[in-house]
């Protein structure tokens, strides 16, 4: 009798047991299916609310980038138009801050993108990023989650300065290459054949801008000087300070198109690409295309620059005065170009037209271009 009562004693406190952890674990999966819940509402909610862009239903909307920078987008209609069958938005702020308009037609901002809903249709009409900073990609990023939202294709017309150099690196237009990717990440392209020598790429670049040495040369600091004046004026009409005005908008084009075409070695490819291919002019967002897109993050800008401790920032009429003295461009132009080369080869040692292009010209360059403008620094 005792020996059952032991016996039934100890079988009361194992199933004791058992019930206890089937308990725990019981509460344990419910806070993961919570967690999944959470996570799927949100994802409900970012839908919900792309489709109310999608159907024309709101006349604002904040999208926040993905990545480890914040970055809130705020776009609103043109006019606060709301209910129509086609509305046009554009990117107003970024984290707040108002971005820098510089066309003087009210009616054309820099980023700016059309809903049809009676063709299903989104047209990206312009891209034409600014400060405050923010990336072409970060916006086809943006672009691409509204169309897989709504269904609908995207249109664009490719008047980016880029693609000529996305056709001569990948055989296809900047938005193609994005939207679409390449089927094999890891192809053997034929530019890898290069490799771009310092003394040679720098040497060539000097070439371009010396003083009288040919009709090209000068249209460089011609159209250099002139651009960043209409932008100075743009921003002093704007009442822009000078830290947030985007003196190098539009000038991007005369680097990429000068020092990529020109002074590179393209013989192993029979020359440099010049024919552009025909390109699809509509996209159809899918699920893998979203992965891909979403999975990439905006690499940040290469700075060798050390700025003084107080930060000493120029004044717009000494800016004027320093972008038409040639001696002065030259100068800085030459020494931002070498400094750069050398930051570059840090990271590639043997440096191809891919690395000229997107570890050198795009993150180096043209920021160090406009720092440098706008501030006394430490060369």
């Amino acid at each position: 009798m005792k020996g059952f009562k032991l016996s039934l004693f100890l079988l009361i406190i194992w199933w004791s047991v058992v019930i206890s952890s089937i308990d725990k674990r019981t509460k344990a999966f419910k806070r993961i299916d919570l967690k999944a819940d959470k996570h799927m509402i949100n994802m409900t909610s970012d839908a919900v609310n792309l489709q109310k862009i999608c159907h024309n239903q709101v006349n604002e909307f904040v999208w926040k980038c993905p990545g480890n920078e914040v970055k809130m987008l705020k776009f609103r209609t043109m006019n606060d138009r709301i209910g129509y069958s086609n509305s046009d938005w554009y990117l107003k702020s970024v984290n707040g801050i108002n971005m820098v308009e510089m066309d003087s037609d009210p009616d054309r901002h820099q980023i700016q993108f059309q809903v049809k809903l009676d063709q299903q249709l989104i047209t990206l009409d312009r891209l034409y990023p600014t400060y405050p900073e923010i990336s072409g990609f970060e916006i086809l990023q943006f672009i691409s989650n509204l169309a897989y939202q709504c269904k609908f294709l995207i249109e664009v017309q490719d008047a980016s300065d880029i693609s000529r150099i996305y056709f001569a690196l990948y055989d296809r237009s900047y938005y193609k290459y994005h939207f679409k990717g390449v089927n094999d990440l890891s192809e053997n392209f034929l530019f890898q054949k290069i490799i771009v020598k310092k003394k040679t790429f720098l040497d060539c670049f000097k070439v371009m801008i010396k003083d009288h040495v040919h009709v090209m040369t000068m249209s460089i600091f011609e159209s250099l000087s002139q651009l960043f004046y209409q932008n100075i004026q743009a921003c002093e009409k704007k009442f822009v300070s000078v830290e947030f005005c985007p003196i190098t908008f539009n000038t991007q084009h005369i680097f990429y198109e000068k020092s990529f075409e020109y002074c590179i070695n393209w013989s192993p490819l029979g020359g440099f690409p010049r024919k552009i291919s025909p390109f699809p002019r509509h996209f159809q967002i899918f699920s893998e295309d979203i992965t891909r897109i979403m999975r990439k993050q905006k690499k940040s800008n290469v700075s060798f620059v050390r700025v003084l401790d107080k930060k000493i920032i120029k004044t717009y009429d000494e800016i004027k005065t320093q972008i038409f003295d040639t001696s002065f461009l030259k100068e800085l132009l030459s020494n931002i170009f070498e400094l750069c080369f050398v930051q570059l080869e840090k990271q590639k040692p043997k440096p191809n037209p891919e690395d000229i292009f997107k570890l050198y010209l795009r993150p180096c360059v043209i920021p160090n271009i406009n720092l440098f403008l706008k501030y006394y620094t430490n060369m």
